[in-house]
């Protein structure tokens, strides 16, 4: 279909999208795990976590809640929000929105002609609970309702994540976390004609390290059932208790080189936080090589 193709052109120009119907679905809604490369199955602190990985929903200690703006490239942007709280000692739930709107394309036939315009919309709904097991692990497991919108067309799908994540509560291991997660498995429902998409499945491993109360470093290597392995690696440093610096570098970035002289940092992510009392807001620049930059604001709050 050649407006599904145009807008999955136009949605694939991030680093973590394949080939898949509904790719907009790993574009990474937070700032914090963005900026880190989006290493963050084994250890993420938005309230947003469970969206990368089921299990972290167990974790959560408070009321927390998320509001996400992606200024995109290509005229796009992208919105989210999101609550979770811990249901009893040992379990958590997470509730999250993702929205992504094109704004207003040219609408053009095969010889090129102008028709008009029309606008393209992707929303996923994930709803997430975790349970602590032991000290040790904890498992989770999410549903996702997705839906598209091209035009006057539109397609529904659904999805389901699951994983487990452990720590090591050992001397001198204390700070070690690994995960194994399963995302994006499910069917297109409704195909926008009669052709289903398939969903951007993926299996991955990750690990993170807390080395101090203040430093930690992540790593995730997912191999996606239609793209080649990739792998991801960020750290994390605070200043205090009020500045936190990021750095990150995810290995599907160079698909963007161009030949130019900005395909040094494809790639490449960065970002900060500042947290007061029971606020932070984040933010991650990400450079887009030729094609521009993507400016990531998440705010969190604890209720």
């Amino acid at each position: 279909m050649m407006l599904s193709a145009m807008v999955f052109a136009l949605i694939a120009v991030d680093p973590n999208v394949g080939t898949s119907g509904f790719d907009f679905i790993r574009i990474a809604p937070t700032a914090r795990e963005a900026a880190m490369g989006t290493a963050a199955l084994a250890k993420a602190t938005s309230p947003m976590n469970f969206w990368y990985n089921p299990a972290h929903a167990a974790g959560n200690e408070h009321q927390r809640a998320h509001f996400g703006y992606i200024n995109y490239v290509a005229g796009i942007h992208i919105g989210s929000v999101a609550f979770s709280q811990r249901l009893e000692q040992n379990k958590g739930i997470g509730v999250g929105v993702v929205y992504l709107n094109s704004g207003s394309m040219k609408r053009t036939d095969e010889r090129g002609y102008e028709l008009g315009t029309f606008g393209v919309s992707y929303a996923d709904l994930n709803v997430s609970g975790g349970w602590e097991l032991a000290d040790f692990m904890a498992v989770g497991a999410g549903i996702q309702g997705l839906y598209g919108s091209i035009d006057t067309f539109f397609t529904v799908g659904l999805a389901g994540n699951a994983a487990v994540r452990f720590s090591f509560p050992v001397n001198g291991l204390e700070g070690l976390n690994v995960a194994l997660a399963a995302q994006n498995l499910g069917l297109t429902v409704k195909p926008y004609k009669t052709q289903r998409d398939p969903l951007p499945m993926s299996v991955g491993a990750g690990i993170s390290y807390d080395i101090n109360d203040a430093v930690m470093f992540g790593l995730d290597v997912v191999k996606p059932l239609d793209n080649q392995i990739q792998f991801s690696t960020g750290v994390e440093g605070w200043v205090g208790d009020i500045l936190a610096l990021r750095a990150g570098y995810n290995s599907l970035g160079p698909d963007l080189k161009s030949g130019g002289g900005s395909d040094i940092l494809a790639g490449l992510s960065t970002g900060l936080g500042i947290r007061f009392r029971g606020y932070q807001l984040d933010y991650c620049f990400t450079p887009m090589v030729q094609l521009g930059m993507a400016h990531r604001l998440s705010l969190a709050l604890t209720l």
